[in-house]
């Protein structure tokens, strides 16, 4: 374990290695943006169909027949008597024929969907509903929403443009106002439930992180892998390139390699070679353990790893048995 994290270490300390790994983060980093605008887009797209769904249905069924007496239906539906609270409204034709008509244009436009067409009244900031399937004539809400009030006040069809939650669930609403006599007396609202909209975000998003992260980890540590496989003996090369130059500039004259043993100068020049410790101690006719000795020698000498002591030694022009670099 502790000669991997030595290599980790060793790799880091590479720029050509740190270069390498992070344009393979920069490109995960690439993909995983572009996945999850990808998912939003679709997301934002199917809102936006039915909220332009939902403001069509208010309109035509606004404009399916005459809503104008909606205002006339009692708001007051409840009384106290005897301290108990009890329902006082009586249906009527026009409650009747609107519940009816409000009925089928649901099951028109909405069907197997969840959703419905309903009317509302606002009434000094709370809001009074005629359901399709409600049977009694105005149920009292809660505080009319802000899309309700602003029909009122532009008298223009408002809609939810993200999905809204409040008392009655999750949802997207249009509403379209009624108006007699020049006056708006009421809206035409179409709700279409998105609660499973919402859930189904949530779930699509959460899902799309648990699977990433490990699939983000998974390919580091293959780019990790892959880049230290490619990347080294790149390295290698830029290391060779670098100490040849410093040499031909006269810089880096205090050689560490000069300070070695005939013998340790053997087994840097078979490190220079590739060679592994058994094949070495082959070579010299030793033991493994001789050549770990003379390794661990070279390291406190020079202060240069196995990758960097075979770079010294190629550049140098080093040769085996000889106390100084070759000259030409």
């Amino acid at each position: 374990m502790k000669t991997f994290f030595d290599k980790v270490v060793r790799n880091f300390s590479s720029p050509t290695f740190r270069t390498a790994l992070g344009l393979v983060i920069v490109v995960e980093a690439v993909t995983i943006i572009t996945a999850w605008l990808l998912l939003d887009s679709n997301i934002s797209r199917w809102l936006h169909d039915r909220t332009v769904q939902t403001i069509h249905i208010a309109q035509a069924s606004a404009a399916s027949g005459d809503w104008s007496l909606v205002d006339t239906i009692s708001t007051a539906s409840e009384v106290r008597r005897n301290g108990n609270v009890v329902r006082t409204e009586v249906e009527t034709p026009v409650f009747d024929r609107y519940r009816r008509a409000l009925s089928d244009l649901t099951d028109k436009y909405f069907g197997e969907i969840e959703g419905d067409v309903y009317l509302v009244v606002v009434d000094k900031g709370i809001e009074y509903r005629i359901d399709p399937f409600d049977q009694h004539p105005m149920d009292r809400f809660d505080k009319a929403n802000e899309w309700e009030t602003a029909a009122y006040q532009s008298g223009k069809t408002t809609y939810m443009k993200v999905p809204y939650s409040d008392i009655s669930g999750t949802y997207i609403a249009a509403f379209t106002p009624i108006y007699r006599s020049g006056k708006i007396v009421g809206l035409m609202a179409a709700e279409y439930d998105s609660a499973t909209l919402a859930e189904f975000r949530g779930i699509v998003r959460k899902t799309f992180w648990l699977s990433i992260l490990p699939a983000l980890l998974l390919s580091l540590v293959l780019a990790y892998v892959l880049a230290s496989v490619f990347v080294e003996p790149m390295e290698l090369f830029r290391r060779i390139d670098e100490t040849a130059k410093d040499r031909a500039k006269g810089t880096g004259l205090d050689d560490p390699l000069a300070k070695l043993s005939p013998r340790e100068r053997e087994v840097a020049e078979l490190i220079r070679r590739g060679l592994k410790n058994r094949e070495i101690a082959d070579k010299l006719v030793v033991t493994p353990e001789t050549v770990k000795q003379h390794l661990k020698n070279i390291k406190e000498k020079t202060g240069l790893t196995r990758v960097e002591l075979a770079v010294e030694v190629y550049a140098s022009g080093f040769q085996p048995g000889s106390g100084a670099p070759a000259t030409a």
